[in-house]
């Protein structure tokens, strides 16, 4: 995304091809407490990190992208999309598991799917555990299984979901590397609570608060604790 700084917030110039809109779309649920209502616009090779406290709708708004939403237009059909869990079979070997899409779609699995599914088992440092069951395995080596299931499905938006979560600050920088190497051709939206966990791969941020979406901003205004609670709570 390209922009100019005004009051810490980044205004879009020239925006690229659109990949996906976002109008008046509500987060809310029918006997909870109401959440806001966003209207987004997303283009193509933009990549985010979507800050937000728990409970502000950050997870159901990806819900919405990927179930196609009335509220929600996109130019693709076909999102990558990976969870705070891995979701993979722990009595799977690594690539089993790298290539389990096809096998849940009913998809004609050829041998140049497998290398290629091989080729990313090597590109996130794995290729030495392709035939290794899944469950003898550590928890930045499933996280980094899992990328590779993204990669194998070649989508051009990814979401993804605090895939940092419950992993050590180390591997969490190891993976982070990793994703600003392996995605930089896509247009990505991390949901994170975290700034850190993006400062060294992204740029730009979008904050959800229980009203609306806010930004985009500097990812790195919110390397203060303090501008950070305040943009969480709204008032920037």
């Amino acid at each position: 995304m390209t922009g100019a700084r005004r009051r810490g917030i980044v205004t879009q110039c020239d925006p690229e091809l659109t990949v996906l809109t976002i109008t008046n779309l509500d987060l809310s649920y029918p006997g909870h407490e109401t959440l806001a209502t966003v209207s987004w616009q997303v283009n193509r090779g933009d990549q985010v990190a979507l800050l937000g406290r728990s409970g502000t709708g950050k997870s159901t708004l990806l819900s919405a992208i990927i179930q196609d939403s009335l509220a929600v237009t996109k130019d693709s059909e076909r999102i990558a999309y990976l969870s705070q869990q891995p979701a993979l079979l722990p009595w799977a070997t690594a690539i089993e598991n790298v290539l389990l899409g096809f096998k849940l779609r009913g998809d004609t699995q050829s041998p140049e799917a497998t290398e290629q599914a091989l080729n990313l088992l090597y590109q996130v440092e794995l290729g030495t555990y392709a035939h290794r069951q899944v469950s003898l395995l550590s928890g930045g080596q499933k996280a980094r299984i899992a990328l590779a299931r993204v990669l194998l499905e070649q989508s051009d938006l990814v979401l993804l979901d605090e895939p940092f979560a419950g992993l050590d600050r180390s591997t969490r920088i190891q993976i982070a590397a990793l994703c600003q190497k392996l995605f930089a051709s896509k247009t990505v939206i991390l949901v994170t609570h975290d700034p850190r966990d993006a400062q060294d791969w992204l740029d730009t941020a979008m904050v959800l608060t229980t009203e609306s979406i806010k930004g985009p901003y500097r990812l790195n205004d919110f390397a203060s604790d303090r501008a950070l609670i305040q943009a969480l709570d709204g008032d920037l």
